[in-house]
């Protein structure tokens, strides 16, 4: 039995030294010359906002008082003294009659420029230059160069390597060669 284990023992150690043994990798440099170049280009869709400026010929109206104008300051103060005496009248707090005098102001102008606004009338138009800016996206196709795929004739052979160096047809370049050689 002992003599069993020393036999294993010994092929376990001795077969992975056979199979490093059996394999041998040699590096060395050549070179070769360029046939063809192709460029490896990869292309997405940019958006980009553009914004014109756009300008037209329109008629703008003019405007004419047809009538009686109201006071905007009279009907600010009327506004204000009936708001004052609803806002202390509804309820007993302080500043109720100064928040009602706001708000009435504050109605009796917007009243009074709605009414002043209602009697004006048209009288013509003149022409204006009206000009507004005006935002648009315009899609752009954007290509870029992710590298260049080389048809080099080396050992009277033609391979296909990737490079991100540009060459050109006709440049003779260096390569690194791999050659593994093993047991069948």
């Amino acid at each position: 039995m002992n003599i069993f284990k020393t036999w294993i023992m010994a092929l376990a150690i001795i077969i992975p030294f056979s199979a490093m043994a059996a394999s041998t990798t040699s590096v060395d440099t050549v070179t070769g010359q360029v046939n063809y170049v192709d460029t490896l280009t990869s292309s997405f869709i940019q958006q980009n906002p553009v914004t014109e400026r756009v300008c037209q010929i329109q008629d703008v109206p003019i405007y004419a008082q047809a009538g009686e104008q109201s006071d905007e300051l009279g009907s600010m103060i009327i506004g204000g003294l009936i708001g004052s005496a609803v806002g202390n009248g509804l309820t007993s707090k302080d500043g109720a009659g100064t928040a009602g005098a706001v708000a009435g102001a504050l109605l009796g102008r917007n009243a009074a420029k709605q009414q002043n606004n209602a009697n004006q009338r048209i009288v013509g138009y003149r022409q204006e230059n009206v000009c507004e800016n005006i935002t648009t996206v315009r899609q752009d196709r954007v290509e870029t160069i992710t590298g260049y795929r080389l048809t080099v004739t080396v050992d009277g052979k033609r391979i296909t390597v990737d490079s991100n160096t540009p060459y050109n047809s006709g440049d003779t370049i260096i390569l690194t060669r791999k050659t593994t050689y093993s047991l069948r």
